[in-house]
C-alpha cells in the first residue's frame, strides 16, 4: 500500500459467513461489464442499456444475492439517508412516542434514525451532534435545545438541517415544533379558578428551556387575567423535571408556610407526581386537602390514584412535523425557519377538586 493508498476500514467478514457478492461477480455471472451493472443497479434510469440486458442483470443480482454498499454509496453521494435525533433521556415518557412520530415519517421517506441521549449534559449534546455530523448524517432532530444553545449556530456554520422538537431557541434561527404552551395554560387556570382555586402555588423548571419559560409565563398570564398573583412564597424550582424533584421541590412548598397552597401547578406530570407523594407524607389528601395538576398527559397518569388532571399534546404529530419540516430542508436547502405549534387539550380528572373550606 502506498502512501497516498485509503485502508479499507470496514470490519472484516465474520468467520463462517458468505462472501459478499461484488458487482464483479454480478457481471461476470451476467455476461457484461461491472460499469453495465453499477449503471443498472443505481436508482436513476440508464437508457444506454436495453431492459432486456437490464432485466437479465437485475434477476443475476437478485439470484446471487447482492446488496449494494451503503458505505461505498454515502461516500459518492455524500448522503447516508439517516437522521440524528437527540433527546435528554430516552426513559422519559414523553420522547417514545415523539420519536415513533419521527421515525414512521423518516421511514416512509427511505431515512433510518440514529438516536442519543445527553443525560441532560450540554457538553454531551454537543459531543453527540459533534459525532452524528462527522458521521455525515443527512440532518438532526433536537429535542435538547435550549434558549442559547450553541448547537443551533454550530449546525448554521457547517450547513446541516436542523429542526427542534418540543423547544425551541430564543433566535428562532432553527425550524421548531412545539406545544402552545400559552392556549394549554390559559385552559388549565380557567378550570383551576372555576373550582373556586385563589391560593394557587407553582413548581417550575429551569427557565432555560423554552417550555419551562413559556409555561410559568403563561401561568403568570392567565393568573393575571382573573386578578390572581403567584407569590415567590408560593413558587419552586425543579432542577430535573422528574418524580424525585417534584417530591422534594413540593416538600419545599408545603414546609414553607402553616398552611398548604388550595392548589399545585406543577410544569409537568413526572414532577406532579413526586407532588402527590409529598402531599400524602404531610398527611394531605388530593383533591379534598390540596389539589395537583401536571402537564403532557403521559401514560398512565389516569390510573394513578387520583388521576391527573392534566394538559394533553399529540405527541406523535409534534414528531411526525419534526420530521416534515426536516425533510424540507433536504428538498430546499437553505429555506427559512419557522415554528408550527400544536394545539393542547386538556384532561380534567380527579386531582383537582374545588378550593378547600380552610378556617
Amino acid at each position: 500500500m502506498s502512501e497516498h493508498d485509503t485502508p479499507d476500514t470496514r470490519p472484516a467478514p465474520r468467520a463462517g459467513a458468505a462472501p459478499r457478492v461484488k458487482i464483479v461477480d454480478v457481471a461476470e455471472a451476467a455476461g457484461v461489464h461491472p460499469s453495465t451493472v453499477s449503471r443498472v443497479l443505481r436508482a436513476a434510469p440508464d437508457r444506454r442499456v436495453s431492459p432486456a440486458v437490464a432485466d437479465r442483470i437485475r434477476a443475476t443480482a437478485d439470484r446471487l444475492g447482492y446488496r449494494p454498499d451503503a458505505i461505498a454509496a454515502s461516500l459518492r453521494t455524500r448522503s447516508t439517508r439517516s437522521i440524528g435525533v437527540i433527546v435528554h433521556d430516552i426513559t422519559d415518557p414523553v420522547y417514545p412516542p415523539i420519536l415513533r412520530g419521527i421515525e414512521s415519517r423518516l421511514l416512509d421517506a427511505g431515512f433510518m434514525t440514529v438516536t442519543g441521549n445527553t443525560g441532560y449534559d450540554p457538553a454531551a449534546e454537543a459531543a453527540m451532534f459533534e459525532q452524528m455530523s462527522s458521521r455525515m448524517v443527512d440532518g438532526v432532530i433536537l429535542g435538547t435545545t435550549r434558549l442559547d444553545d450553541p448547537v443551533v449556530a454550530r449546525a448554521a456554520a457547517a450547513a446541516i438541517p436542523l429542526v427542534s422538537v418540543l423547544r425551541r431557541d430564543a433566535a428562532g434561527a432553527c425550524s421548531a415544533v412545539v406545544n402552545d404552551c400559552a392556549a394549554g395554560m390559559r385552559a388549565l387556570v380557567d378550570v383551576i379558578v372555576a373550582q373556586g382555586h385563589r391560593d394557587i402555588a407553582a413548581i417550575a423548571a429551569p427557565q432555560g428551556l423554552s417550555t419551562a419559560r413559556e409555561r410559568l409565563e403563561s401561568l403568570r398570564a392567565s393568573l393575571a387575567a382573573h386578578g390572581c398573583d403567584l407569590p415567590e412564597d408560593r413558587m419552586a424550582f425543579v432542577t430535573r423535571m422528574d418524580v424525585a424533584e417534584g417530591r422534594r421541590a413540593a416538600l419545599e412548598l408545603l414546609d414553607r408556610r402553616t398552611a398548604a397552597p388550595g392548589v399545585i401547578v406543577a410544569v409537568n406530570d413526572l414532577v406532579a407526581v413526586g407532588a402527590l407523594q409529598a402531599c400524602r407524607a404531610r398527611g394531605l389528601s388530593c383533591p379534598a386537602d390540596i389539589s395537583v395538576t401536571g402537564y403532557n398527559d403521559i401514560p398512565l397518569v389516569d390510573m394513578i390514584d387520583p388521576p391527573l388532571t392534566t394538559v394533553t399534546m399529540d405527541l406523535l404529530e409534534i414528531g411526525a412535523r419534526s420530521a416534515e419540516l426536516l425533510l424540507e430542508q433536504l428538498v430546499a436547502p437553505g429555506i427559512a425557519p419557522r415554528i408550527v405549534r400544536i394545539a393542547p387539550a386538556l384532561r380534567v380528572r380527579g386531582s383537582l377538586g374545588p378550593a378547600p373550606v380552610r378556617h
